[in-house]
């Protein structure tokens, strides 16, 4: 199969994809491989950031990095779960928190580091309600694609969220955006010192 030919299948068979999630990108326009990488930012966050715990404002949105101390899981007495965890740098404390998420504890251990971004709070100390998080592998150290960089934040519909949708469209540059082919002639690339068109994708999703 041709270079080129690769953007006109069916996003289904993109990374992290799949018959289930393809019905939902359908809704958002998405059909093929290309048009996963034509679904661009509709804006962006600074998350790149990173403050101790100490430095950071309640009332913010903040991007810290930190270490698991605790995790658990308490019911309301409605029956709803409660997963709080507890973080910390060399600084201080932070308590965060996931409602009705109660899968989320099992994602944790204690030790594990994260990069987290969320609202802070203050209530009994630091607290951040249903923040992102990137756990730490010891194998990628610090990378990240939701934390820790400028970080795009897409159109979405029901059934997927940023978080999901933001790995499919950084594998899917990662796997295709080299594939596609440049319509400009090479004239006009270096009168305006224009970037290929790959790079210039690439650039847009995650600058």
């Amino acid at each position: 199969m041709r270079n080129k030919d690769f953007l006109y299948v069916s996003a289904q068979f993109a990374k992290g994809v799949g018959p289930k999630k393809i019905k939902i990108l359908n809704r958002l326009g998405i059909e093929t491989i290309e048009g996963l990488l034509y679904h661009f930012p509709y804006r962006y966050e600074d998350r790149s950031r990173l403050k101790s715990i100490s430095e950071i404002t309640p009332g913010s949105n903040e991007a810290v990095k930190v270490e698991i101390l605790a995790k658990g899981l308490r019911r309301t007495r409605r029956g709803s779960g409660i997963v709080e965890v507890v973080v910390s740098d060399k600084t201080g404390k932070l308590s965060c928190i996931w409602f009705n998420q109660p899968y989320v504890k099992d994602y944790f251990k204690v030790g594990d580091r994260l990069f987290l971004y969320g609202k802070v709070e203050k209530r009994n100390g630091l607290q951040v309600v249903n923040p992102e998080y990137e756990i730490i592998s010891k194998d990628e150290k610090d990378k990240s694609i939701h934390i820790n960089r400028i970080v795009p934040i897409y159109p979405l519909t029901s059934g997927i969220t940023q978080r999901s949708l933001r790995k499919i469209l950084y594998n899917t540059v990662e796997n295709y955006v080299g594939k596609v082919k440049e319509l400009l002639p090479a004239y006009i690339k270096e009168k305006y010192n224009l970037l290929h068109i790959s790079a210039a994708l690439k650039n847009i999703h995650f600058p």
